[in-house]
């Protein structure tokens, strides 16, 4: 049985599938299984996929014979066929570096409490070339990287989801099993909350290393729930799934309050005085909430950071 499952969940992504694979079975860890997704594709992604069905790493090539319209239900379709202790989601239109796999290991290895580690990111547009914005916070990194579970999702995982790209994790099979299934009812936030369960289990591991190539492209599903404004719904159902599990001061609220409410206000979305109604505790703040979430910002009172 291989150490890893490598899960590559696919919908119409043939032109950048090819490269995908490639780089995965170019890592140096060769102990692994690649398990194949479609999610009933219309362009050339099954024609790809059956290049690659006589590698000995392939374990299965699935295709859908309905789109599932979630990427979070392929995500459960994978784990059901994960025979690996460790998995990685390998999203089909991101690229790896050979050490990425090897990297991951070495930290998993070494701490059984460590649930899952992650590894910094560059951008890369639709034609493979590498971008100047940086999804990546290099000030926020500490100590040996190694943090306590609840601790880093207090600090950083209620302001945004730092964990922003399933390409660039690798973490525990055993954790599924305290993984809420809320995650699968959501379109484009789910990640968030599932990592937020993953982590709390025990430690992260953060990889001061760039071995994640995410590539952006306007068909990605977080582009298109962003202009819609249905991402920022799921952001306050994904917030108060995590305060069930962390307790936060009147203060932490408040800046957490701010935040949101600022967020809100910056978006250009219809529905703007419904999601205030919804998420009073969240996007209903007061002028005084965003002042003291500014303050917060500069003096870290809260020790939340986005």
């Amino acid at each position: 049985m291989s150490s890893v499952s490598v899960i590559v969940p696919n919908y119409n992504y043939a032109p950048y599938l090819r490269e995908r694979i490639d780089s995965i079975l170019a890592q140096t860890c060769q102990d692994f299984e690649l398990i194949l997704l479609d999610d009933c594709s219309t362009d050339d992604s099954r024609a790809v996929m059956e290049a690659y069905r006589d590698n000995p790493h392939v374990s299965h090539i699935v295709y859908n014979g309905a789109n599932s319209g979630s990427p979070f239900l392929q995500w459960q379709k994978g784990f059901s066929l994960a025979q690996g202790e460790y998995i990685w989601i390998a999203e089909s239109d991101d690229v790896a570096e050979p050490t990425f796999l090897e990297e991951s290991l070495r930290r998993l290895t070494a701490d059984p409490d460590i649930q899952m580690t992650f590894t910094r990111s560059v951008y890369i547009d639709a034609e493979g070339r590498r971008m100047k914005a940086s999804p990546d916070k290099p000030a926020l990194y500490a100590g040996n990287g190694v943090y306590d579970g609840r601790q880093f999702a207090l600090e950083r995982m209620l302001f945004r989801n730092v964990i922003y790209n399933a390409s660039m994790v690798v973490f525990r099979k055993e954790a599924l099993k305290d993984v809420s299934g809320e995650y699968s009812s959501y379109r484009s936030c789910g990640d968030w909350i599932f990592w937020f369960d993953v982590m709390v289990q025990g430690r992260v591991a953060e990889i001061p290393l760039t071995l994640n190539r995410f590539r952006q492209h306007p068909a990605k599903v977080t582009v298109r729930a962003d202009k819609s404004g249905q991402n920022m719904a799921e952001n306050a159902r994904c917030v108060r799934h995590m305060l069930e599990r962390i307790p936060l001061t009147p203060l932490q609220r408040r800046c957490l309050r701010g935040r949101m409410t600022k967020r809100l206000g910056s978006k250009n979305i219809v529905g703007k005085e419904l999601l205030k109604e919804q998420y009073p505790d969240l996007y209903g703040g007061t002028w005084l909430d965003t002042v003291f979430y500014e303050l917060d910002k500069l003096a870290g009172w809260s020790g939340m950071r986005a």
